[in-house]
């Protein structure tokens, strides 16, 4: 059986997530992640977009965003540019042993494609994200792999 967190729990999550998206030196958006356990409502492992571990933005740019300067759309050639907030939440669990399987993330922006293959695989259950955003496909593509996605409106 999966457990659900209720929504005065997300919503304290997604406050911290979005407080954690503002550690990201990305000048195209700041995005956070948390990986929470279910049972007992605490943190696995946390994440925001930028460059890799010890590194200063080779990937990003630094203070102007590759990504922008080759016109590549958001959410597309995902090689390209820093690591998603989704991606480093997974590593830094991975990196730290946290147990992934059966918990739920909780995301400031939707998940992309590459984000929403790598959370399907994780044994992720449950996403919990903002309503207004990019990404639908990612949603979709979890959503038809039987991981639930809820979507808030929260403000903050």
């Amino acid at each position: 059986m999966v457990k659900t967190v209720n929504e005065k729990w997300v919503r304290r999550w997604m406050h911290h997530a979005a407080l954690h998206a503002t550690f990201s030196s990305c000048p195209r958006g700041k995005v956070g992640a948390w990986i929470v356990d279910t049972e007992t409502n605490s943190p696995v492992s946390a994440g925001y977009n930028g460059p890799a571990r010890g590194m200063s933005g080779e990937l990003c740019g630094g203070s102007v965003c590759v990504r922008d300067s080759c016109n590549i759309k958001s959410g597309t050639q995902t090689e390209q540019g820093c690591h998603h907030a989704e991606s480093n939440a997974l590593m830094n669990a991975l990196q730290t042993g946290g147990k992934v399987r059966g918990a739920h993330l909780i995301v400031s922006t939707p998940p992309c494609l590459s984000c929403a293959k790598l959370i399907h695989h994780s044994g992720i259950v449950t996403v919990h994200t903002v309503r207004t955003g990019q990404y639908p496909e990612g949603c979709e593509y979890l959503l038809k792999r039987g991981v639930g996605v809820k979507r808030y409106d929260f403000s903050s």
